[in-house]
């Protein structure tokens, strides 16, 4: 009898499958570290990548399928598998590519993202077989996985969430009642609009901040200050580098070139209460103050007006807080208190030597 007319037994499946686990285990954690790492490179956002090494009580009820096929263990695709998570639809066509280039594929065992009848709605993923490829296994690194096949399951977050509640009943499900199906149909349909929705909204926003950065770069007079406005803002002012620069050396930390949406909104209410409510107020003041920014955080720490902090960077844009704390020292007692009020005041920071500092040089300076 040849090898191709064997079918091994389930007890030889599971004992080969046992000398297996390790290997699948090492397959799993080296593929889920060279997953992430090719997404981070590509800027590809994600919520999770998962591995695991496939169940041996699932393996065996797999094997045994009365509907399948299987003839040994290597027939079973999925003994190591991977899940990418992503946050939106679209992002499930990006990383698909990304496994595409960084594998050898089984095309005629994967399959690309599925697409339902227009009926029908439920999970939709996209699933590669796969294996290294001789280039990567010719490393020493990846030598041991060479030929072992893996299962590569890219998903949106949706998806992935009906896919992990729809799984405890979907083989019983044709045993309820109508109204239950039809009640579960319902469900999947909301997921499935929720999926297009978030898409859509995705797009709408991106479409948005593109015109907002077109209009700050053409300097649109009375812009008004907020999150989005003003990320395009630190992007394009020149002014902003260059302070930001100066503040740098003289707190004598590095500056990140990177600042958070919540840095952004926290950024742009401050600004407000400040007193600045547009672009063009904020460019004229930071024009107007380039040197004695950098001045008032130089004195402020000269004298210990604040307590030493541990920071060993700054986010992007900490010019404009420190524009608008000057701003308001300068203005006073009063004003300083009504700014922090909001903020929850500092602690350790000497209030009255700070605003003295900021009326001192703000007095230099022409209204």
């Amino acid at each position: 009898m040849t090898n191709a007319q064997h079918r091994a037994s389930i007890e030889e499946v599971l004992a080969e499958f046992d000398r297996r686990q390790d290997i699948l285990t090492a397959l799993c954690a080296k593929t889920k570290n060279l997953i992430e790492a090719s997404l981070q490179d590509a800027s590809i956002p994600y919520q999770s990548v998962q591995a695991r090494v496939k169940a041996k009580k699932k393996l065996r009820a797999k094997y045994l399928d009365p509907e399948k096929d299987y003839r040994c263990l290597d027939d079973i695709t999925d003994q190591a598998g991977l899940r990418v998570i992503t946050y939106y639809e679209d992002d499930v066509d990006r990383v698909s590519e990304i496994i595409k280039r960084e594998f050898d594929l089984d095309h005629e065992n994967s399959v690309g993202r599925r697409e339902t009848e227009p009926d029908r709605f439920g999970y939709s993923a996209a699933n590669f077989v796969c294996r290294h490829s001789a280039k990567r296994t010719s490393d020493v690194e990846y030598k041991k996985f060479a030929g072992i096949v893996c299962e590569v399951q890219i998903a949106s977050i949706l998806s992935h969430a009906w896919s992990e509640i729809e799984h405890e009943w979907y083989d019983l499900k044709d045993a309820y009642p109508a109204e239950i199906k039809r009640r579960f149909s319902r469900l999947a349909a909301l997921f499935d609009l929720a999926g297009s929705e978030f898409l859509e909204i995705k797009k709408a926003r991106a479409h948005y901040e593109q015109s907002v950065a077109l209009r700050v770069e053409a300097k649109v007079p009375d812009l008004p200050i907020d999150a989005v406005s003003l990320r395009s803002f630190v992007d394009q002012e020149p002014l902003v580098a260059e302070i930001d620069k100066a503040l740098g050396s003289v707190l004598g930390v590095a500056l990140s070139q990177n600042i958070s949406d919540s840095q952004l909104v926290y950024r742009s209410k401050a600004l407000k209460l400040a007193g600045f409510e547009t672009l063009q107020e904020l460019s004229g003041a930071l024009a107007r103050f380039r040197t004695a920014i950098p001045e008032f955080v130089r004195r402020c720490k000269k004298e210990a007006v604040w307590p030493l902090s541990s920071a060993s960077s700054l986010p992007k844009g900490i010019r404009l807080h420190q524009l608008a704390q000057f701003s308001v020292s300068a203005a006073g007692v009063d004003a300083s208190n009504s700014y922090y009020k909001e903020f929850g005041f500092p602690p350790g920071v000497n209030l009255v030597r700070q605003v003295a500092i900021a009326k001192e040089i703000a007095s230099g300076y022409s209204v």
